[in-house]
């Protein structure tokens, strides 16, 4: 009986999931294929230093899971910023040379991420041809000291990995993979990820085979949560992480995305991001469990803001930087002497949410 129930919410999520993308999808224009959807640079901790990171966001067809009739994520639109038709290997290996002019001038060490809003790893999305013209063009450059490629577990296969690090040679690799939460359940009903952690676990192991390390990215409240649930289920799903072996852990506060679940739950008002204090109570734990043994980091999306992560308005930059500062330094004392009034509110809200079925915007 409640293997019953638990299919038919999960049939409800994704269906739910799918129509909140409306025809959107259908619309979606064909790109200029030489061009990458986006790329930025930030200040990260490489290693043991302080360097630059590029990050590259390639135009892509977009992840297959979202394409599908499963739904995609409940809280993800990236698919929508992708093209129409999935540019040829010439084409993206374009983008990411495009991209690459952002580093003309830096200095060592510098880190490369490439992000498809899908699989950089998935065939059908990024051909062999393509990833191997990329990561033979990363390796030449001496200067690069740390590569990150995000990928979904089904496309992690031990002869593509074998590949990465051969043509990549003694850098460090990791794979970056949107576990948002260990627990099976929450995955599958809050976020309609479609993999259990079981396969998360697998690919941790298969990169340990080949020196590839794990980023593992953690959703801090997905749908259908209260504040103290998901601060609970992130800390939980942090150690979980740690444990399997991931290298890095990644807090990602829910953002509010056009075309999703949560935007349909937000507008409402059945939905409301989480805390600022949430996240700083998050990664003060991550910081704990830890140990030295993982790097720790956030670099929250629209923080501060009305659809991101935040608090009063008055507290929510002096907190901000606060993270920015920790994610660099991994020194937690970043987070010394932050007070505003509105932490009471959120105290508030930890104990009373689960009572009274309301959502404290």
């Amino acid at each position: 009986m409640m293997v019953d129930v638990l299919e038919e919410m999960q049939t409800l999520v994704k269906n739910a999931s799918s129509k909140s993308r409306g025809v959107s999808l259908v619309k979606r224009r064909a790109k200029n294929p030489n061009k990458p959807a986006a790329a930025w640079t930030t200040q990260a901790r490489i290693g043991t230093e302080i360097g630059t990171a590029l990050s590259i966001v390639l135009s892509t067809e977009g992840c297959a899971h979202a394409r599908s009739s499963e739904g995609g994520c409940t809280m993800c639109s990236y698919l929508l910023d992708g093209t129409s038709m999935n540019p040829s290997s010439d084409e993206l290996f374009n983008q990411f040379m495009e991209a690459m002019k952002m580093l003309e001038n830096a200095s060592s060490p510098l880190s490369v991420k490439i992000y498809t809003s899908g699989s950089f790893l998935d065939k059908e999305e990024i051909p062999d041809e393509a990833r191997n013209l990329i990561l033979t063009e990363i390796s030449n450059d001496e200067r690069i000291k740390e590569v990150v490629l995000e990928s979904r577990p089904e496309y992690v296969l031990d002869p593509i990995l074998e590949e990465v690090r051969s043509l990549l040679g003694n850098r460090s690799i990791e794979l970056a993979m949107g576990l948002e939460s260990s627990s099976d359940l929450i995955r599958s009903l809050c976020v309609n990820k479609n993999f259990d952690f079981a396969a998360f676990k697998e690919s941790v192991d298969l990169g340990k085979k080949h020196d590839i390390g794990m980023r593992a990215y953690i959703l801090l409240k997905p749908p259908f949560l209260t504040e103290r649930d998901a601060l609970l289920d992130a800390q939980k799903t942090i150690s979980d992480a740690i444990n399997a072996g991931a290298t890095t852990v990644s807090l990602n506060p829910v953002n509010v995305q056009s075309n999703t679940l949560v935007e349909f739950l937000w507008k409402k008002q059945r939905y409301r991001p989480p805390w600022l204090w949430s996240v700083v109570e998050v990664l003060q734990y991550a910081h704990k469990a830890a140990k030295g043994a993982a790097r720790v980091v956030c670099d929250p999306a629209a923080a501060g803001k009305k659809r991101g992560t935040h608090n009063c308005g008055r507290c929510d930059t002096s907190i901000v930087n606060a993270i920015r500062q920790f994610s660099l330094t991994q020194d937690v004392q970043a987070f010394d002497g932050l007070q505003c009034e509105c932490r009471n509110l959120w105290n508030h809200t930890l104990t009373h949410e689960d009572v009274s079925f309301l959502v404290h915007r």
